[in-house]
């Protein structure tokens, strides 16, 4: 059995435009401001649909150790506090960073962790557990979970019981 191949005008119109947009993208990663134009996409807090685009770029591109000590912080704070939207390709450019010999997500991760402990915010608190678990930092896990488990604040409490529930880690 075979199937005959899509020729609607719709499908060619999309095929077309997929190709262009491909060849958009090369021709933009050649660019001598390419690095600059990232950062600024990425740093336009009400720019969320510039922010995604700038994270696929991202997530497609091999920076160098210097570039991602600058690029990282950034997307930890779309990962943690940014639009939720945003928050899976955030995750997936960490992830797919974490594993570099630098560990440099690791190194920048561990010194921006206490100044979100301090927001005392379950939204954060919420969000930080979840990107601790995908990246599997059980050590930093484990010091979120104790701060909630420790807190007056019953959201910070309900983020605790939540990640029991969800996870069954202590």
């Amino acid at each position: 059995m075979t199937t005959k191949p899509i020729c609607s005008i719709k499908w060619n119109s999309l095929k077309k435009a997929d190709h262009k947009f491909m060849i958009s993208k090369h021709n933009f990663r050649k660019t001598d401001d390419f690095f600059k134009q990232i950062l600024s996409a990425l740093n336009y807090e009400k720019g969320i649909d510039q922010q995604r685009i700038a994270l696929k770029m991202i997530r497609d591109e091999h920076f160098s150790d210097s570039e991602l000590e600058i690029l990282i912080p950034i997307i930890i704070n779309i990962a943690v506090d940014g639009n939720i939207d945003n928050l899976p390709s955030a995750r997936e450019v960490l992830f797919n960073n974490a594993l570099n010999s630098n560990d440099i997500v690791r190194k920048k991760l561990t010194s921006m962790f206490d100044d979100f402990l301090s927001s005392e915010d379950d939204w954060i608190y919420m969000r930080l557990s979840e990107l601790l678990i995908f990246l599997n930092y059980n050590d930093l896990r484990k010091r979120l979970i104790d701060k909630c488990k420790n807190s007056t604040d019953e959201n910070i409490l309900d983020v605790y019981t939540t990640f029991l529930q969800d996870y069954g880690w202590l």
